[in-house]
């Protein structure tokens, strides 16, 4: 399939603004749901080997990589109805369900069997990999997974390529080899939202206290994200006074912020500027600054995107939140799939030394959109929220 490039050069700053996807020819009525093209970024081979590192090195750094339009295949092009495997660490927030229709869209749109899993919570790690040998042992022909552990999923997915089934890493990122990854680095996601704060308040300017909500320990996504915070942030006046690790759900968030806002409030004030993180504790931060009515003293800024994160930016509770497109991002996993299995060549061309093995590989991701206030009205909705009212369903025959 023939890409366009747009060329590199896409800056952190500014130029990470929201715009909607390109429009591209009409589709036939069966590919009437068209999402494409879309922008997305091609990585560099370190992430695709597998290195945990990589999220770090400056050969991917966002502003550098090349900018693509993916197109995916239609569905006349793709042969045969085939059984892909997906594995979701949980499904108890509003990004998860993001990405599942994603997946189950774009499977019903190729015309092929998925069975969605999830396993509960990312301290359920056991429970996934047993769920994923049921897909192995129910005949799925490839895996797409969302790791709960960037090292305890490696065995797993190992073995399982080990066996000739294709395995496609989405959104979390694993420490081995895949076949193809759709994800975005939150080591970026991270570096955008400490660094949209550190822009606002350079040396000089005045100490500003941040306490920073990562995600859960041990997940790759989480570490990275915590790695591109305290990287954006480097060299300003926005300090982290806080670090606090948690399950991405509200009810283990909320004591975790209310901790901190405690820690730093007397009489009615506080002495912390910023609460930034994962969207479940910004959602707590919402309801904990308005009960103490330090709203206007405290700036909430989420480091991905969900329905909660859209409501808040669009009353101004939330100063900022980026999107990773996770709709764009499950779609695109479905389609690698598709191309492995019927042995088409990848969207964006595929190249041998992405993978020291040899093999012909590809790790793309969207490219990061901020939402704010001010430019909200512009934001594509469709790369990152479900339809409203739509709810999950596990299997499409």
């Amino acid at each position: 399939m023939k890409i366009l490039s747009i060329g590199a050069g896409l800056a952190l700053g500014a130029a990470m603004v929201v715009g909607a996807l390109t429009q591209a020819p009409a589709a036939k009525a069966e590919d009437a749901a068209q999402w494409w093209p879309a922008k997305v970024q091609i990585y560099n081979p370190a992430c695709t080997d597998g290195d945990p590192k990589c999220w770090a090195d400056p050969a991917n750094d966002a502003a550098k990589l090349e900018v693509v339009d993916y197109v995916p295949l239609m569905s006349g092009d793709v042969a045969k109805k085939h059984h892909i495997c997906v594995s979701f660490p949980h499904l108890a927030d509003s990004y998860w369900v993001g990405a599942a229709y994603g997946i189950i869209e774009e499977g019903k749109r190729l015309g092929q069997k998925i069975t969605l899993v999830e396993a509960g919570g990312y301290d359920k790690l056991e429970k996934q990999i047993a769920q994923i040998e049921d897909c192995v042992a129910n005949g799925a022909e490839a895996l797409i997974f969302a790791a709960i552990s960037g090292d305890g999923n490696t065995k797993q997915i190992e073995e399982i390529r080990g066996k000739g089934l294709p395995a496609i890493d989405l959104i979390n990122g694993i420490d081995t080899k895949v076949d193809a990854k759709s994800l975005e680095s939150y080591y970026t996601m991270g570096f955008i939202a400490c660094k949209w704060i550190a822009d606002q308040h350079p040396a000089g300017s005045g100490k500003k206290k941040l306490a920073w909500y990562p995600g859960p320990p041990g997940a790759s996504w989480s570490v990275a994200g915590d790695k591109g915070c305290n990287a954006g942030v480097k060299g300003s006046d926005a300090e982290l006074i806080s670090t606090k690790w948690g399950n991405t759900n509200k009810d283990t968030q909320l004591p975790l912020v209310e901790d901190v806002i405690q820690a730093q409030s007397s009489g009615g004030k506080t002495d912390l500027d910023y609460i930034v993180g994962v969207a479940p504790a910004i959602e707590a931060a919402v309801s904990a600054v308005r009960e103490r009515g330090i709203e206007k003293q405290v700036k909430l800024v989420a480091y991905y995107y969900t329905p909660g994160m859209h409501m808040f930016v669009g009353q101004g509770r939330v100063a900022m939140a980026p999107s990773d497109q996770m709709i764009i991002q499950a779609r695109i996993s479905i389609d690698q799939a598709v191309r492995i299995l019927e042995k088409k060549p990848f969207a964006t061309g595929g190249r041998p030394e992405y993978n020291k093995t040899g093999l012909t590989t590809e790790h793309v991701q969207p490219v990061p959109t901020n939402v704010t206030p001010e430019n909200i009205k512009d934001f594509n909705t469709a790369t990152t929220l479900a339809p409203e009212g739509w709810t999950p369903v596990f299997t499409v025959d």
